[in-house]
């Protein structure tokens, strides 16, 4: 933490004069650890007539405007402070940073440059700098950035195969060749690396290459059914026909007993269709899995089918011990990821996603997942920043395609209402429905944030009942219509609708508290106690149903 400046060496202070800001300033602070950042505004504003360029006291100003969600207020502080002390590398960082999210790329990079002056060796600047030079598609920049950023940190699997991207986005495959090449070099027992340089080395038209690759990928994991058939593929193609056979029918040998997982994934096949296929392939699976030594892909489909059974708990234990196994599937990490948020344990999906991403930087389906774990962990403004960069990469990669931008920018306006900021929220529903007037996910979000501030009731009304047109069984839908009708005094109408919305989904807590609310103002109070209850069983954390059921 800086300190605010001490008197003149050698001068007597006025100690009212002096020691007052001080107090004021330990007192701001405080309330702002304490999460009472417009308190802590104030004081630190009557600290600053006194002292205005004190460059800590600006910084804590910038600070509380980024947490009540001002970012213009924050980044004029942040330049503020930076006037103040230019050779404070950590005001650069939260001038750079402020700067990126307020869409300044070019001044970012600059504050970025000149904190990278000071501090050549701060890997955090040279990847918030690589990442701006990418998104502004100075790839060559970028890569020598993160060159730098591997000559300071050390070595990086991850790193390198971003790297590995900008080359071939640059056409230069030979130097995204060598970029794959130096980590698996650096990191020779990292089975990923093998198999993406083993494909590299196909599709450069250099076979053999791909076939030592291979040989080594195998040696790593001689089980790795999928391994030894990326191997005999190889062999094949090289003509040797023998050794390709005996890999085959290794594999074939190594074939579990009755060969249930072969029976388990022509059932699992038909498992959309045919439920019963489902059931008896999931208890293959599960009778598979218990076994000392599993497949893979025999945890990847068990997790699979527990996940669409609503099980999230086991889904996400499942599919956690499957990508120990076999990392390289970004789908099942995503849906590791949901199985954790959806099971109640957002903390794990946050690790759980923070590791996809260190695998499969910049996608966004996982960079969504982040946002949303976040925001159940209570860190909703932490949330934002993955959304923003997952929408900065839409922009960038898919400027054309606006469905994935809707859904972000439908949960980014879903997470600024929560944290009571409905104003930016609408602006950013207003910003998708631009894209797609008629997308049911934000017409039902925004609905719903209208019926939370009580503005604009029956624009509201139509909203929901344009979702709900669409998707008549959606239990979500259904309960945001609702929601608004019991806004709008229609209580009987609001329950009939809330109840339709719990047969769909009888395990929402958040259905079971908006029932409650409409019983109560319906007059019928032992109902609305039943449906709070089931809310708190639900959901035992949530304080505001307790204090319902306690009549305060």
């Amino acid at each position: 933490m800086l300190l605010l400046a001490a008197a003149p060496a050698g001068a007597q202070p006025d100690t009212t004069a002096s020691t007052e800001p001080d107090r004021l300033f330990v007192r701001a602070l405080t309330e702002a650890y304490l999460g009472d950042h417009e308190r802590a505004v104030e004081l630190l504003q009557q600290v600053r007539a006194a002292r205005p360029h004190e460059p800590a006291v600006l910084a804590a100003l910038s600070e509380s405007y980024v947490a009540l969600g001002q970012p213009a207020e924050a980044l004029l502080y942040a330049e503020r402070a930076t006037e103040a002390a230019p050779a404070e590398p950590s005001l650069l960082a939260a001038l750079a940073e402020l700067q990126a999210q307020t869409g300044q790329t070019d001044a970012a990079q600059a504050s970025y440059e000149a904190l990278l002056a000071l501090a050549p060796r701060n890997g955090d600047a040279l990847f918030a700098l690589g990442r701006l030079q990418e998104r502004a598609g100075d790839y060559r920049a970028a890569i020598t950035t993160y060159e730098r950023l591997i000559a300071t940190a050390g070595e990086d699997p991850a790193l390198r195969m971003r790297m590995e991207a900008l080359y071939t986005r640059l056409g230069d495959t030979d130097a995204a060749l060598a970029m794959l090449e130096a980590a698996a070099e650096a990191f020779p027992n990292e089975r990923m690396l093998w198999l993406r340089l083993g494909m590299a080395y196909r599709e450069a038209g250099r076979p053999r290459d791909a076939l030592t690759a291979f040989e080594r990928l195998v040696a790593l994991d001689p089980t790795d059914t999928e391994s030894v058939g990326f191997l005999a593929g190889q062999l094949e193609a090289l003509g040797q026909a023998e050794r390709a056979r005996l890999l085959h029918d290794s594999l074939a040998a190594a074939a579990l007993p009755q060969d249930g997982l072969r029976r388990a994934a022509a059932l699992y096949a038909r498992a959309d269709e045919d439920p019963e296929a489902a059931a008896q392939a999931r208890a293959i699976l599960a009778e598979l899995a218990a076994a000392p030594a599993v497949e893979p892909e025999a945890l990847f489909m068990l997790g699979d089918l527990a996940f669409r059974d609503r099980d999230f708990a086991e889904a996400a234990e499942v599919l956690s011990r499957a990508l120990e196994a076999d990392p390289r599937r970004a789908e099942a990490w995503e849906q590791a990821t949901a199985a954790a948020i959806y099971a109640g344990e957002p903390e794990r999906a946050v690790e759980t996603v923070d590791e996809a991403l260190i695998l499969f930087p910049g996608r966004v389906g996982l960079l969504r997942l982040k946002a949303y774990a976040l925001a159940k962990s209570g860190r909703g403004r932490e949330a934002l920043r993955p959304l923003d960069e997952a929408l900065a990469i839409l922009a960038e990669e898919t400027p054309d395609d606006p469905a994935g931008r809707i859904r972000l920018l439908s949960l980014k306006g879903v997470l600024l209402s929560e944290q009571g900021d409905p104003e930016r929220a609408l602006a950013v529903f207003e910003e998708a429905l631009a894209l797609d007037p008629d997308h049911a996910l934000v017409l039902n979000n925004y609905a719903y944030v209208l019926a939370e501030t009580g503005e604009r009731l029956f624009e509201a009304l139509r909203m929901a009942e344009r979702a709900v047109a669409q998707h008549p069984d959606n239990a979500y839908f259904l309960d945001t219509h609702g929601w608004v009708l019991h806004k709008l005094g229609r209580h009987a109408e609001a329950a009939a609708l809330i109840e339709r919305a719990l047969s769909h989904a009888p395990s929402f807590a958040l259905l079971y508290d908006h029932l409650g609310d409409v019983y109560a103002r319906l007059g019928r109070t032992a109902d609305a106690r039943t449906a709070w209850q089931r809310a708190l069983d639900l959901d035992p954390e949530n304080e505001a149903v307790r204090r319902k059921l306690d009549g305060r």
